[in-house]
């Protein structure tokens, strides 16, 4: 595994969740490339395998492979020079979030499958230039202008290497093959254009006091940045400040109700958003597995009883009225990130608090809302609790670091990569680490 605060001289091999024991997973099936390209083993045992197309189960706590009850699988390509690859199907993608959906991958390196709790558990070993190559294209579209990709391969490099969350280390991985770490389905959407983003960036990082970078990105900031302490607990990073994702447009006035409501329910012209990039054409540079949608403004009703169903369902509570949703905290960009919740529960008034964006967005939404960064509306229909509450949003994601759509704006407007990471990395330097 990769180690906070070290900073490699020469290409590492990164470990790479495709299945975990959360997905509940008992069967995968595995196609290859080519079926010589790859060495098996079997608990150690080197195995000849002769079906181009393979499928393992879990029986009785072990793996069913070619007739064999194992422990562990190892598909091992012969030559590392050769992109031979491995398909994998069925793969998770956008766990806990509304798109959540089952996809093929390919990918390239090892393929080690074991058990964990009973329940497949699969990682993908590989070398980190061609991981980074494969996440450019599956965060956003292999279509994408090269300096989007240039900085979205530098963004996810640096990330990685920086070693800060490491949401998986119990399991001994670097980061999963999702949203909650960075989205990589392998050789799937890999283009010309993009192995070439992918080779002009090589060994490069984002540099802050001799420090590899922390370097977060989102979907959409919806016009502006946030800072990184308001939206996990951890210290405030100078280099993921609140910025304002535009040029020459005056800083809107978040501070007061007033200033909020205009900013959400207007579309000023900030990278984001659809002066740089028309939402008829968005969709084109989406990573396959993101939403057609609004991405820079949405909206959201949600009658009394869809939200008391999933308030209650996801905080444990037995609200049987909500009266209304109260913000106690708002960051730099307007996102909310501590919220009351004021309602009745045998007949006396109560109040829950939810503390974060990312809980606020699990809680108030049926599947998952698009941000925190919204205003609530409430229609009244003679009673004295709302019928429907509409929230007025902007952006999908944290909004911390770079925006991808923003990025994408930017590149579209002719900006190079180096101009995309100096807007949403303030005060960092590109440095090549190896070659």
């Amino acid at each position: 595994m990769l180690v906070k605060g070290n900073i490699p001289h020469s290409e590492p091999t990164v470990s790479i969740g495709l299945v975990l024991p959360e997905d509940n997973q008992t069967e995968l099936m595995l196609s290859f490339s080519n079926l010589n390209a790859f060495k098996f083993l079997l608990d150690g045992t080197p195995i000849e395998i002769a079906e181009t197309d393979l499928t393992i189960r879990v029986q009785n706590n072990e793996l069913a492979v070619n007739g064999h009850q194992v422990s562990e699988m190892w598909c091992i390509p012969l030559s590392a020079e050769k992109d031979d690859y491995i398909q994998l199907n069925p793969i998770r993608a956008g766990r806990g979030f509304h798109w959540e959906k089952n996809v093929k991958i390919k990918v390239l390196g090892d393929v080690r499958i074991s058990l964990k709790d009973g329940q497949l558990f699969v990682v993908n070993q590989v070398t980190l230039e061609k991981y980074t190559m494969c996440v450019a294209t599956s965060e956003m579209n292999a279509n994408c202008p090269p300096a989007l990709l240039e900085a979205q391969t530098i963004a996810a490099r640096s990330w990685l290497l920086a070693a800060e969350e490491q949401k998986h280390k119990d399991l001994g991985l670097d980061a999963c093959n999702d949203d909650c770490c960075q989205r990589y389905q392998g050789v799937n959407n890999l283009t010309e254009s993009a192995v070439a983003a992918g080779q002009s960036t090589h060994g490069k990082v984002l540099i802050y006091y001799h420090q590899i970078c922390d370097a977060r990105y989102s979907k959409s900031c919806g016009g502006i940045t946030e800072n990184n302490e308001n939206v996990w607990s951890e210290e405030p990073k100078p280099y993921l400040r609140s910025i304002q994702d535009s040029e020459g447009i005056p800083p809107p006035m978040l501070h007061n109700s007033i200033g909020r409501k205009s900013w959400f329910l207007s579309n000023p012209a900030c990278f984001c958003s659809p002066d740089y990039v028309p939402e008829d054409e968005l969709a084109a540079y989406l990573g396959n597995v993101d939403e057609k949608g609004n991405y820079f403004r949405w909206s959201v009703s949600l009658t009394q009883q869809e939200l008391l169903e999933s308030v209650n369902h996801k905080t444990g509570s037995d609200f049987e009225y909500i009266h209304s949703l109260i913000p106690l905290q708002r960051g730099s960009s307007g996102r909310i990130i501590r919220l009351n919740i004021d309602g009745t529960i045998n007949n006396q008034s109560s109040t829950i608090t939810v503390e974060t964006e990312y809980e606020i967005r699990h809680v108030l939404h049926p599947d998952f809302l698009f941000s925190s960064a919204f205003i609530i509306q409430t229609d009244f229909d003679d009673g004295s609790h709302p019928t429907h509450f509409h929230l007025k949003g902007a952006g999908w994601g944290h909004g911390v670091g770079l925006c991808q759509i923003g990025a994408l704006g930017m590149a579209l407007a002719g900006k190079s990569s180096g101009d995309i990471l100096n807007h949403y990395f303030q005060s960092t330097e590109l440095l090549k680490l190896y070659d």
